[in-house]
């Protein structure tokens, strides 16, 4: 028997089998045909060890909440070594750059000046 999961066809026997053998074999199985979540693989597995008749023959949809990680990456990005926040990357080699060009300023003047 087949069960269709977002739209991909699974093997019941396969899965039910998996189970006999344990329950974490077929969680991976789940997991890897799908790519669902760990937490969605386990459910269903839950489910056909509950009830092996649980899908039955009609097509399920499992929606998968991924965390938005693309605000979070960028929000690391920003933050520096020192926890100040940057704009761009290049700006703190401008300020680096800034400081050096002062500090030699300053060395030339004591040095001309003796």
């Amino acid at each position: 028997m087949k069960i269709v999961i977002n739209n991909i066809t699974l093997d019941k026997e396969i899965i039910l089998e998996l189970i006999d053998a344990g329950q974490l074999a077929a969680i991976k199985y789940v997991r890897a045909q799908t790519n669902l979540g760990l937490k969605e693989s386990k459910t269903i597995v839950e489910n056909l060890i509950a009830n092996p008749e649980y899908y039955d023959g009609k097509s399920h949809t499992i929606a998968v909440v991924s965390p938005d990680m693309d605000k979070n990456i960028e929000t690391l990005e920003k933050k520096s070594s020192n926890g100040m926040l940057y704009s761009k990357p290049n700006q703190v080699k401008k300020y680096v750059l800034i400081i050096l060009a002062i500090c030699l300023v300053a060395a030339l003047y004591l040095v001309l000046n003796r």
